[in-house]
């Protein structure tokens, strides 16, 4: 057979031609395409991930920036007993591998400490009021002994020597101190002048007198503005006499008028009044 007039003249062998062209044609673009992915990708080429947690994003950035990684927050959760702002959960774990220019997933603590709503532990035992607060995350870090007409019940609570209203947040883990009654004493005091002033510095007032506020009686019904009103109206009126650790019973209004109102008649006629 004459290969040369097969190669040059035939059909069989222009087609035989055209074949191998094509197989050499993708042959070398699949080589050329597996030598472009395998640069890309670094083939063989690995970073071992160190472990991040304990460290602020700050210093994980650093450290995974000398091995062509970074890091990327997906998550922020607070756990009580890690440092605020540190990473506390990571992905891919520490020791293993990935590739350069890839990111590290991170999990990182809270930046702030939780606040949370302070319970209602008023006229309750103080062990029960301990037992309140410790399940929310509060502490007792001491307790102050007042006369009361109730001994051993709470009658306030204070943080950072002020008094706290129910739902009041404060940050998780705070330590408070709690005021309890001791019982009525022997003693007599002079009932405390309360007109003028908000609840809160009336129950301020109060504990320093040795008394504690009774009943409570809005006008108007508060909403969440309970700063505003001011107490017109008290009974046992101020400068009586009474035993340590009694009750003085508060009326409450937005109204400023009310206060240069007298209610001395009423204090007589009103004995049986039914307060809220």
């Amino acid at each position: 057979m004459d290969f040369k007039k097969f190669w040059n003249e035939s059909l069989a062998g222009f087609v035989v031609k055209r074949v191998l062209l094509a197989i050499t044609i993708f042959v070398a673009l699949a080589w050329i395409t597996l030598l472009i992915v395998d640069q890309y990708t670094r083939h063989g080429e690995f970073e071992v991930v160190p472990d991040l947690r304990g460290m602020y994003v700050e210093e994980a950035q650093l450290l995974l920036s000398n091995q062509g990684l970074y890091p990327q927050v997906i998550d922020s959760v607070y756990v009580r007993n890690k440092k605020l702002g540190t990473i506390i959960e990571q992905t891919p774990i520490p020791n293993s591998t990935v590739k350069k220019d890839r990111p590290i997933y991170i999990i990182i603590n809270s930046r702030q400490v939780r606040k949370i709503p302070v319970p209602d532990v008023t006229d309750v035992s103080f062990r029960q009021a301990d037992a309140m607060l410790k399940a929310v995350g509060l502490n007792v870090s001491g307790v102050d002994y007042k006369p009361s007409e109730y001994k051993d019940l709470v009658i306030d609570i204070k943080y950072r020597g002020k008094s706290l209203d129910p739902g009041t947040r404060i940050p998780e883990n705070s330590y408070l101190t709690l005021v309890v009654g001791s019982g009525v004493g022997d003693e007599t005091v002079s009932v405390p002048s309360l007109k003028g002033l908000t609840l809160e510095d009336a129950r301020t007032e109060t504990i320093s007198a040795s008394v504690i506020i009774g009943a409570i009686q809005y006008d108007v019904q508060p909403s969440g503005d309970e700063q505003e009103y001011f107490i017109y109206r008290q009974r046992p009126s101020a400068g009586q006499g009474v035993d340590a650790g009694s009750r003085i019973d508060v009326w409450l209004s937005k109204d400023k008028s009310l206060q240069n109102k007298s209610f001395e008649e009423e204090e007589n006629t009103e004995e049986d009044e039914q307060f809220f």
